[in-house]
């Protein structure tokens, strides 16, 4: 009998199911149930673009020849060595006496090379005093009763991050250079070159093509030797030889008019074109010098 009343009992707790769990119930079993869809290709809507073609490979270029340094050509006092379009010596050329044996005026080239100098820099250092800077509009304490000094803004010099009192605002560097002191020093300066054998005249730059690289003019200047630092002066400034040059660090293009007295004292070696040897002279000539119509160097 007690087994009976237990069993009743069990029975009467269990909670009855409701239909709407079972209707859940059976949903998710059919979902469980259902068959898998299958992929379906679509159809191409885009065009395929075609392969590119192979690139044609670009012919292989032959590695450079390697030219070994020599000594720089020479030739006697008041002469310069003349350079083939191949880069060898093959004779020398009278230098103007304007360019090979000038008045020995070392002060006037040391004049002439500080006024270079300081008419190159810009001077546009520039500080702002207490009106420019920013800020500081208002008192930073009342005027009586803190026991404090009286100030009257936080911009003033004294003050941190103030204004500059008596800093730089823009200033001239330049220095008159008279004409006769201008010729004298570039003559000065080109003939001191000249006598230590570094000068050398040229009439053609040969081995560069029709677009000029600067391997070629590379490969030109070290068949003539070691150079250095070197200054080719032209009759006119040479687009393609610009072109050649642009790449190279130690070498700079220069026409008879650009030629400036820093370049030939910044210079080892100047390369000029026999064309351009009567302008280099006519810059050295003190007699061209008139009153009222003076000739600009």
């Amino acid at each position: 009998m007690a087994d009976k009343k237990t069993v009743k009992k069990t029975a009467a707790a269990k909670p009855a199911v409701k239909p709407a769990a079972k209707k859940a119930v059976a949903a998710k079993a059919e979902k469980k149930a259902a068959p898998a869809k299958k992929a379906v290709a679509r159809p191409a809507t885009r065009a395929v673009a075609p392969k590119p073609a192979p690139r044609a490979q670009a012919p292989k270029r032959e590695p450079r020849e390697k030219i070994a340094a020599k000594p720089l050509p020479t030739a006697h006092a008041g002469f310069a060595p003349v350079i083939a379009a191949n880069g060898d010596a093959f004779g020398s050329v009278e230098l103007p006496l304007l360019l090979r044996a000038p008045k020995r005026r070392t002060g006037v080239l040391f004049q002439a090379f500080q006024a270079a100098r300081a008419n190159a820099r810009l001077g546009t250092a520039a500080t702002k005093n207490r009106s420019r800077v920013a800020g500081g509009g208002a008192k930073p304490w009342r005027q009586k009763g803190t026991g404090r000094a009286r100030q009257g803004s936080t911009r003033a010099p004294h003050w941190r991050h103030g204004g500059v009192v008596f800093g730089p605002n823009g200033r001239t560097y330049w220095q008159r250079i008279p004409e006769r002191m201008r010729k004298a020093a570039f003559g000065e300066a080109f003939a001191a070159r000249a006598a230590e054998g570094r000068v050398i005249v040229f009439d053609q730059i040969g081995g560069l093509s029709e677009r000029p690289r600067s391997a070629e003019m590379s490969d030109w200047l070290a068949r003539i030797g070691d150079t250095g630092k070197t200054l080719i002066v032209g009759a006119e400034l040479n687009e393609s030889h610009g072109r050649a040059v642009a790449n190279l660090a130690d070498v700079e293009l220069r026409s008879v008019g650009s030629l400036r007295l820093v370049d030939v004292l910044g210079a080892e070696t100047l390369l000029v074109a026999r064309a351009a040897l009567d302008g280099l002279a006519a810059r050295a000539d003190l007699d061209r010098v008139r009153k009222g119509k003076a000739v600009i160097a």
